[in-house]
């Protein structure tokens, strides 16, 4: 629903007239059965007071506020064919490995190619608090991300696992391949992140403003000019990884985003990585908590994606 307000003020030419006369005068495009039926929905008020008298008598010095309620028609995301690999699934929640190049729910401006319209094609049960473009959705992953995506399949799981989400009792693991080599070999970035003043796609740390961001880290290896690190977010802000990485001098290969950057090699496996990547290289490679309603520990990971392949082993995580 939306509401549209109006005020108006009488002329001296409009003493003595119905107000629903004075309406239709007044307001463009508005007959008078239309005038009648904004006065008995008591959407008028006059000097403050709700008028619902159509052959109420206008003064001459009111002040009349118009409140028009608009029926805002609720987008539908349309079902779409979309692969999307389900890792497991029971009654309640389904654990996804996304492709990169697929946002995680539609948006006003953008109905098609997301998470949410593959599952609706799928005809898979779905959680549907609130927002109809986001069902099912508890956490997301950015446009360019692969990797696991935990989907509520009932309002039940949906509000426990958003539960779990603001006490920080899932914890993530990802994969990213950043330029330049890390100076530290683990660690622990702490920081605020706000929307950059300039560029409002993009986020930033260097604020004082916005919210408290943190992400433990470990080096898994260094290869020439560039760095395989495995990264554990405590929190889940916009672009959190992205963000505290580029602004550290370690920025992801192949966001543009963040980095203006070519990504060019000399290094023969990263090279090959390259070609590969359909995005940016960001991988949520595991992740683990307690099922939201049995209640028992579960955990999951994700097989490498190809570009991944070319620089790492999975045995080499160890």
């Amino acid at each position: 629903m939306e509401q549209v307000h109006d005020k108006l003020f009488p002329f001296a030419e409009d003493k003595g007239k119905r107000l629903d006369i004075f309406l239709v005068n007044r307001l463009s495009a508005i007959s008078r059965e239309r005038a009648k039926t904004l006065i008995a929905k008591g959407w008028i008020s006059i000097n403050g007071v709700v008028i619902q008298k159509p052959d109420y008598k206008i003064k001459g010095d009111e002040l009349i506020d118009v409140r028009i309620v608009q029926e805002v028609p609720v987008l539908s995301p349309p079902p779409e064919f979309i692969p999307l690999p389900i890792l497991y699934e029971d009654e309640h929640i389904m654990i996804l490995n996304k492709p990169a190049g697929i946002s995680t729910h539609p948006t006003a401006a953008s109905l098609h190619n997301t998470v949410v319209n593959g599952l609706l094609f799928m005809n898979k049960p779905l959680s549907d608090m609130g927002d109809p473009m986001r069902r099912g959705i508890v956490h997301r992953l950015d446009k360019q991300t692969c990797g696991l995506l935990i989907i509520a399949k009932d309002n039940e799981s949906h509000i426990n696992l958003l539960k779990m989400f603001k006490q920080r009792t899932i914890h993530k693991t990802y994969i990213a391949v950043t330029y330049n080599t890390m100076a530290e070999q683990s660690g622990s970035i702490d920081t605020m992140i706000g929307r950059h003043p300039v560029d409002r796609k993009k986020m930033t740390t260097k604020t004082k403003k916005g919210r408290r961001a943190i992400t433990s880290f470990r080096v898994i290896k260094n290869i020439n000019d560039a760095t395989v690190v495995a990264l554990f977010p405590e929190t889940g802000r916009t672009h959190q990884l992205r963000t505290q990485l580029s602004d550290r001098g370690y920025p992801i290969i192949n966001d543009a985003l963040y980095s203006k950057r070519k990504p060019q090699f000399h290094n023969l496996q990263l090279q090959k990585m390259v070609l590969l990547l359909d995005g940016i290289a960001l991988f949520a490679y595991a992740i683990k908590f307690m099922h939201p309603v049995y209640g028992t520990p579960v955990s999951f990971t994700a097989p490498f994606p190809v570009w991944l392949k070319e620089v790492l082993k999975e045995d080499e995580l160890s």
